[in-house]
């Protein structure tokens, strides 16, 4: 539930049962515009629902399931594919790793939103956009920007998000000429440092095809369980 709830600030929400949709005219990415469901029983009502919407929209129905769900196998054997794997892990403490730069709370949606398409997207085209994104989550009790400074310029984001009992870290990233300085390992520390004090567990999740879940691992993070992507392939 903490990362349907934070998504849906970036994205369309539409709920169907313990069916969801999420969809973006912004943000092009399958993350972005997926179908899922709470449970495993109904994520093939979820998919049949999902498709036909996803064609209205001109976009390839995607599917995020549990990877221990048994209609996987049903989904896979009706013309989905499995393009991605998203992994949700918990921190479990720190791991004697030293960060780096100057992690503080933002308060500047322009200056998060740069900071975050620097470091995943190298370019600030969505910045408009994204800063409109930045400034609603600013509005809200439950949702934390943080930056890392370095000489004063925006090193890298991450963001935090609260549901009763968990504090999901997201949008983790470091602006391409600031990596390998241990700022995202700094933002981490942070992110651990806030959770623990409000008594929260601190979880994130990872894309396989970001290829960044042993850096995780390193930083004291545990794997909790983890949910294929799958995209309906087209018919020829």
């Amino acid at each position: 539930m903490n990362e349907l709830g934070w998504w849906s600030k970036w994205a369309e929400l539409r709920r169907h049962g313990d069916g969801y949709l999420l969809r973006s005219k912004v943000l092009k990415e399958q993350f972005f515009n997926r179908a899922g469901s709470l449970s495993c029983q109904g994520i093939t009502s979820t998919a049949s629902w999902a498709e036909p919407l996803f064609a209205r929209a001109g976009a390839p129905p995607t599917v995020l399931v549990y990877d221990s769900c048994e209609d996987v196998e049903s989904l896979l054997a009706s013309g989905y594919r499995q393009s991605d794997t998203m992994t949700t892990l918990f921190s479990k403490g720190p791991t004697g790793r030293r960060g780096g730069g100057n992690p503080v709370v933002s308060t500047d949606p322009g200056r998060w939103a740069d900071g975050y398409l620097r470091s995943f997207y190298g370019t600030t085209e969505l910045a408009e956009e994204l800063s409109r994104i930045a400034s609603s989550l600013l509005g809200l009790r439950s949702a934390t920007l943080m930056e890392s400074r370095v000489g004063g310029d925006t090193a890298g984001v991450l963001a935090l998000f609260r549901t009763p009992g968990v504090i999901g870290a997201y949008c983790v990233g470091t602006v391409p000429e600031y990596r390998g300085r241990g700022v995202a390992t700094g933002l981490l520390e942070k992110a651990k440092e806030v959770a623990d004090s409000e008594g929260n567990a601190l979880v994130l999740q990872t894309l396989a095809s970001d290829g960044v879940l042993g850096f995780y691992v390193e930083r004291g993070f545990e794997v909790m369980y983890a949910k294929r992507m799958l995209e309906k392939k087209r018919l020829k």
